[in-house]
């Protein structure tokens, strides 16, 4: 159960995670454990740098993020099984002191492939990559196990493009 937060920037959100200046998770929603596979005691034991997927980038843009006390666009986080998973996101810096943050995850694996395709820059284009791979084997799995049906040819039309792709860039 999250903490009482009343700013209205949240409400109705189902992916909120709140952090102190250390980057420290202080509370979060469900959602986000569900989404990180973690439980509530264990994602807040966690940091921002825990669960980001390139943790290299994450005192540079929460530094940022503290500077203008607001922050938004896409974040690759990793999941406890190490798998990424990318989601669009807003920040807040509140007055009363509160740091906040509300994800979307960006589920479908055929809108994970389009922004891979069109990435420009060698070391983002790695990494949509590899969440679109990853994104692909995860619709695949879950599939079979929920009995949902995804088009195989263009998912394998999908991953040999990416390998090819993924050559290309070194």
């Amino acid at each position: 159960m999250m903490l009482s937060h009343a700013h209205p920037e949240l409400r109705g959100a189902g992916y909120v995670v709140f952090v102190d200046s250390s980057r420290r998770y202080v509370d979060c929603s469900d959602g986000v454990c569900h989404l990180l596979e973690y439980s509530r005691d264990e994602m807040l034991q966690k940091t921002i740098d825990d669960v980001s997927y390139n943790a290299s980038e994450t005192s540079t843009l929460f530094a940022h993020f503290l500077k203008t006390g607001q922050d938004k666009g896409e974040y690759v986080l990793k999941r406890m099984d190490g798998t990424p998973v990318l989601i669009r996101y807003r920040a807040f810096a509140f007055d009363d002191g509160c740091k906040a943050a509300v994800w979307e995850p960006i589920h479908d694996w055929r809108e994970l492939y389009l922004a891979a395709l069109v990435e420009f820059k060698p070391a983002k284009l790695k990494q949509k990559i590899e969440i679109a791979l990853a994104a692909i084997e995860r619709a695949r799995q879950s599939q079979s196990a929920h009995s949902q049906t995804i088009d195989e040819q263009k998912a394998t039309d999908a991953v040999s493009a990416l390998n090819a792709l993924l050559r290309n860039i070194g």
